[in-house]
């Protein structure tokens, strides 16, 4: 059974800094979030707090990532219930998010590989290349990038390392109407990186290997790259 994740990519109001919109999304909305997770079956909840981008002349990185998991105990809230506390965290959301800027939708989780992991994360938001259907994206990522990356892993050094797949009606997803989300990535990436020495000409032969394949299905002037910091703030 696929394990799927709510993925809430924040980009901050203009006007506030990310060290505030941070400090608000942990102090002020996280607890919120915390307090309506049983009414509303919220069975994960974690704050990835961007750090710092990973890779230079790229796209702006999102200062956060909600991700939410709906797989565990029933809701025990009311319909009512429910819709209530929706609409409570969508007003406070409204206080920090440019909700226009922050895509949401749910994606399917493929643990690549499984390895106790700590330190920050790299996190890759995906999008594919003109002409290459979201399904063609999802195949060739997963059934050949993947064994690529653990074969060269000498180079990368991927220690836990997972893949988030957008279906391919991501954005008929309900949630993203009251929020005007723009549109979903086609896939996360999330790494956390062990330490790797190889010599220069491994290295240049090793990342020659994934770049030339990434050529097939990635577009990477519009995917991003960015390291951060994860927070749960529910885990029942």
């Amino acid at each position: 059974m696929t394990t799927q994740r709510l993925v809430f990519m924040l980009r901050r109001l203009p006007h506030i800094t990310r060290e505030e919109f941070q400090h608000y999304w942990w102090n002020t909305h996280a607890p919120l979030v915390a307090a309506r997770a049983e009414c509303a079956g919220i069975r994960r909840y974690q704050q990835v707090h961007t750090v710092r981008a990973a890779r230079e002349n790229q796209l702006p990185e999102f200062d956060g990532i909600a991700e939410l998991w709906f797989d565990g105990p029933a809701p025990t809230g009311t319909d009512e219930e429910r819709r209530q506390a929706g609409a409570d965290l969508l007003a406070d959301e409204r206080n920090f998010i440019d909700l226009a800027q922050s895509p949401l939708w749910m994606a399917d989780e493929h643990v690549v590989q499984d390895r106790p992991h700590d330190g920050l994360r790299m996190t890759a938001a995906l999008r594919r290349l003109p002409g290459v259907t979201r399904a063609e994206f999802r195949r060739r990522w997963l059934d050949i990038h993947a064994p690529l990356a653990l074969e060269n892993n000498d180079v990368l050094g991927f220690g836990h390392y997972v893949q988030l797949h957008s279906p391919d009606d991501a954005e008929e997803f309900r949630l993203r109407a009251s929020r005007r989300a723009p549109e979903p990535f086609d896939g996360v990436s999330e790494i956390w990186l062990d330490d790797v020495h190889p010599t220069p000409e491994r290295n240049a032969e090793g990342r020659g290997v994934i770049m030339a394949d990434e050529a097939h299905f990635l577009d990477r002037t519009r995917s991003i790259l960015w390291m951060s910091e994860v927070r749960v703030v529910v885990d029942r």
